[in-house]
């Protein structure tokens, strides 16, 4: 795996914990399939993705790179009131924080903060 991928496939797991640890709503024991087997959250949102009922991190961290150039910090998948947004935090190249909200069903940008 060349280190691009492997920078990629952390920041996705990075993502996917900060989504597991920090979004109200999402314990464990919170997911079944069909079947009605209990499933974990990372399942769960592995599951959101196959099913394209979500869009994968990966695909909204190159719309976030489209619409602002530097460093990813730091990425959440967030349950806003019933709708999952992801949350990625931005650094660019004058040292200023951005922090943009997309829409984790089609990855369009719902909002765009600087320095907060």
């Amino acid at each position: 795996m060349n280190k691009t991928a492997l920078h990629r496939t952390l920041l996705a797991l990075a993502g996917t914990a900060a989504f597991l640890v920090s979004t109200p709503g999402y314990a464990a024991g919170d997911y079944y399939d069909e079947e009605d087997h209990e499933v974990d959250q990372h399942e769960a949102v592995r599951g959101m993705v196959l099913q394209g009922d979500i869009l994968p991190l990966e695909q909204i961290l190159d719309n976030a790179r489209r619409h602002r150039a530097g460093r990813v910090l730091e990425t959440e998948l967030e349950n806003r009131r019933g709708e999952l947004v992801y949350e990625v935090e931005i650094l660019d190249s004058k040292g200023v924080v951005w922090e943009m909200n997309f829409d984790a069903r089609n990855g369009e940008l719902i909002k765009e903060e600087q320095g907060f």
